[in-house]
Formats: structure tokens, sequence, C-alpha cells
């Protein structure tokens, strides 16, 4: 499945045009007075990256997201243009251009957010953050999640290291994972935990009661866990989407 860009429905187009300009013209006016370097590295994002959206370049949620936190306006006027600028405002706060400012339900109605933890899912050697703190939350549509029968309270977000999993999975990529799903499928993407490592991996049974873990990239040998060894790994779940960097 790919990644739900701003574009995935009509009203988020970055081409259209509304009262407060395109899409490109409110991540500018968010930026505000920070260079653009510097909101760049705030919002862990390339200052190409960040340009090429100031000319009208297509951003993902996830980046949407990120600058609407660190500019401190509402998502869905970043994205939309409508609704107020700012969140969480009262009915009675009215600026002096008459604007009043309300909550943006109407986001929530669309929208779930999942928790994107720090933590860091090796697709190389083995890569372990044991700071688990909620680094940021990703919207996903809630149409998208019931069709494809995922349970919110079942997601978690983490960020993938390495290259093992090229090209499937680069490094930075977002991975959602369902830890409810830790039923092994030979084939699938899991987040595994193997000793004091995390890794996300294909799965294979093996005859002999082990498993073989596997990497899209050649150029890493597979790793067996023979039976009498999987009291060691755990399964933490199942990866189910994937959000891509395109730098």
């Amino acid at each position: 499945m790919k990644s739900e860009a701003l574009h995935s429905d009509p009203t988020l187009d970055p081409t259209s045009t509304t009262e407060v300009g395109t899409l490109a013209d409110r991540i500018s006016e968010a930026i505000g007075k920070n260079s653009i370097r510097e909101f760049a590295i705030k919002i862990g994002v390339s200052e190409g990256t960040l340009r090429n959206l100031i000319k009208g370049g297509e951003p993902k949620l996830d980046t949407a997201i990120r600058i609407a936190e660190e500019a401190g306006v509402s998502i869905r006027w970043l994205a939309t243009g409508n609704g107020p600028k700012y969140p969480n405002r009262q009915r009675d706060d009215i600026s002096q251009e008459g604007i009043v400012y309300v909550h943006q339900d109407q986001f929530n109605e669309e929208y779930f957010l999942i928790e994107g933890y720090d933590v860091v899912v090796s697709t190389g050697h083995g890569a372990f953050n044991d700071e688990t703190g909620v680094r940021r939350r990703l919207p996903f549509r809630k149409n998208w999640l019931k069709y494809r029968s995922l349970k919110p309270e079942n997601l978690k977000v983490v960020y993938a290291k390495g290259n093992s999993m090229e090209p499937a999975i680069h490094s930075g990529d977002s991975l959602l994972v369902d830890i409810s799903k830790t039923t092994l499928e030979d084939g699938c993407i899991f987040v595994l935990r193997l000793g004091d490592d995390l890794y996300a991996k294909r799965l294979q049974k093996l005859f002999d009661g082990g498993i073989e873990i596997l990497s899209d990239n050649k150029e890493y040998k597979s790793q067996i866990v023979s039976a009498g060894e999987l009291p060691m790994l755990q399964i933490i779940g199942k990866v189910v989407w994937m959000g891509k960097n395109l730098d």
C-alpha cells in the first residue's frame, strides 16, 4: 500500500488555491522568520526537501504534521487552508480581523493519530534504542484503517535504520507495526527482538521447527534460529505499512 500523501483527497491538493493561498504558501507562512535550514533540522528533514515543499512539492502526511507541530499551527489549516490557523482556540477568541477560532473537530473525525515511538529498528546488523517515549504522532485516515481491518490501539510507528531490507525498506523509513499480529506468516515483514536488538525482517518457518530470518538485500546472509533457540526470539508485531523518505 502506498504512503498516503496530502493529495490523496481532493481537498488536500497541494496545488489548490484558497483564501490563504496554496499549500506551499502556507508552509512558507508556517516557517515564518526561521531560516529554512534551521526549520528543516527541527522537523528532521533535509534543507533540500523543505525548499522543494516551498516551491510546491508534495509533502507526506508525517512531514506535514511535523511542520504544523513545530510552527504551532493547525494541521487542517496547513493542509487545506480551511479552519483556524491555530489549534485549540475557543469560540470567543476573536482576532482584530474578526476571525473566530474553533477546535479542529473535523480533522479529528477523519484521522487517528498513531503514536510514533523513539525506537530505532535495525534493517542492518542490529540497533536498539531503549528510550521508548512518544516522539511524534502520525495521522492515518480512519477509513483506510477500517478497510485494512486495523485497530488504532494495536498500532505503533517505529523508524528503520540500515540497508539490509532494501529495496523494500530504506534507512529513515517509518514503519507502522500491528502489535496484535505476532503469529508468524511466511514471507511477511515483522519487527522482532533477538537478544537486545530489534530488527525488521522477513521470517520463514523451517521444517525442523526453527525460523529463518531473511534480508531483502542479498549482500546480507540469512540467520537461522533453531527450535531450541526460539525462546530468545520475540515477535513484536507485523509491519503493515511503511512511509518512505524521498531524499
